[in-house]
C-alpha cells in the first residue's frame, strides 16, 4: 500500500534502508540524497538533499513546490554515497490525492 499524500501538504517521506552485507549499520555519512519524479518521469526534486536517523532516510515532499501537484502516482528515488558504492534505490511509490 501506497504512503497518499493530500494535494498542497509538506510531510516527510520514510525510507527503511537495508545493508543486505551488513556492512552500512547508519546513513550517517553517507549523504541520503533524493528525487522524484511524476507520472511522465518529469522531475519533481532532483538530487534534494536528505537527513537520516540509522537505516531510516527522511525525504521532505512538498506537494506544493512548482506549483501545487496534480493528483497521481508519484516515484521517489534514493541514492547515498557508501564508498566504494553509491547506490541508487528505488522507485519507492506514493500517491498524491485530490482530496
Amino acid at each position: 500500500m501506497a504512503v497518499v499524500l493530500p494535494r498542497g501538504t509538506k510531510e516527510y517521506l520514510l525510507v527503511d534502508v537495508e545493508d543486505l552485507l551488513g556492512n552500512v549499520t547508519t546513513l550517517t555519512g553517507h549523504n541520503p540524497r533524493y528525487s522524484v519524479k511524476d507520472e511522465v518521469d518529469a522531475f519533481k526534486y532532483t538530487d534534494q538533499a536528505g537527513s537520516s536517523t540509522g537505516m531510516v532516510a527522511y525525504c521532505m515532499v512538498d506537494t506544493n513546490a512548482g506549483g501545487l501537484w496534480a493528483a497521481g502516482i508519484y516515484r521517489l528515488y534514493l541514492r547515498f554515497d557508501a564508498t566504494p558504492e553509491i547506490p541508487y534505490l528505488g522507485p519507492f511509490e506514493f500517491e498524491v490525492s485530490g482530496a
